[in-house]
């Protein structure tokens, strides 16, 4: 494989990830923030883990061709820190999602905030008739034949 595929696939490789981290940045300011702050961190640290990864990726061919001492070493001391780092990440990740979940209104609670439409309707609000028929026009009027359902006449 030529270098610039090598660097094509390492690229198409990560670019998922990062597009996922950074939505996830972005949507993190909807959360409360509790769960705000947690996400941010997370996504944080997973996207500096993947870019570094990537970097580490893409500088290992020239580094091999150019007999860098150390590199199995310096290869082994990046392994471990990675295998410590994507943990923190996912684990922060978790965290927010608990933290959100933790300070979600109960089942059934009024959603604070939110438009009056989506709550339970006002207790004086009563309901029409079920022989009355809505005109699209929203006029009340009896129903005729015009506006009767179709019926099947088979």
């Amino acid at each position: 494989m030529n270098v610039s595929g090598y660097l094509l696939l390492q690229v198409a490789q990560e670019l998922p990830t990062l597009v996922v981290l950074i939505v996830g940045a972005v949507l993190a300011r909807r959360l409360p923030e509790p769960g705000r702050r947690l996400l941010s961190a997370g996504t944080a640290v997973l996207l500096v883990f993947t870019v570094l990864t990537a970097l580490w990726l893409i500088a290992l061919p020239w580094l091999a061709a150019e007999n860098v001492t150390g590199l199995v070493t310096l290869s082994t001391i990046l392994s471990v820190i990675n295998a410590l780092v994507a943990p923190v990440g996912i684990g922060l990740l978790i965290a927010a999602a608990l933290a959100a979940h933790r300070n979600a209104p109960a089942s059934g609670a009024a959603v604070p905030h939110a438009p009056a439409a989506w709550g339970a309707p006002p207790p004086h609000a009563q309901w029409p008739p079920a022989e009355t028929h809505w005109s699209p026009t929203g006029s009340q009027a009896p129903p005729t034949d015009s506006q009767a359902p179709p019926t099947d006449s088979r």
